[in-house]
């Protein structure tokens, strides 16, 4: 299947799909063994900086990092196999809204950048196979909390009147 042509597909409790075939993440345990994703916002600040010391530091101790462009397809590799986990600071809800659920649904796992449970109105998102998760966030979620006690705002981008975000 060719990147391009790729559909991918999940309902809650109902699995998650790419081009009709039902998917799931890499079985992948070791970051050294792990193939990973980043994106850079177009905000070169704190957060940016921040990102990029991670993209090196997971550089040398991975099998390599990319940078492809879209959360949502990076997000679908994670769920497809393809890659073993992504990581961005400053996305939208339209960002990763339907990744997320394609994600879970595959028998992933996404989380804040600093660990707490993700709701699609967060700012930072961590996804992987589950396998690497821990070890992934031993380095991403103290780099994060530095960035909060330089004053980097975290709260969620918006939240409707009267939206449940804890199910």
């Amino acid at each position: 299947m060719c990147w391009n042509t790729r559909t991918y597909t999940a309902t809650a409790g109902g699995g998650a799909f790419c081009n009709g075939q039902k998917i799931h993440p890499s079985k992948t345990d070791k970051v050294e063994q792990s193939l990973l994703v980043t994106g850079f916002g177009c905000e070169h600040d704190d957060a940016w900086n921040t990102n990029f010391e991670l993209f090196k530091e997971f550089t040398s101790i991975s099998r390599g990092v990319r940078r492809l462009g879209g959360a949502a397809v990076d997000m679908c590799h994670v769920a497809l196999g393809v890659t073993e986990g992504y990581w961005e600071y400053r996305l939208k809800p339209w960002d990763i809204a339907a990744a997320v659920l394609i994600i879970e649904e595959a028998g992933g796992v996404v989380t804040r950048m600093d660990g707490g449970k993700l709701c699609v109105f967060d700012k930072s998102v961590l996804v992987s196979n589950g396998a690497i998760h821990a070890k992934l966030l031993e380095r991403i979620a103290p780099a994060t909390e530095k960035l909060k006690s330089k004053g980097i705002d975290f709260s969620l981008w918006y939240k409707p009147e009267n939206y449940v975000t804890d199910l």
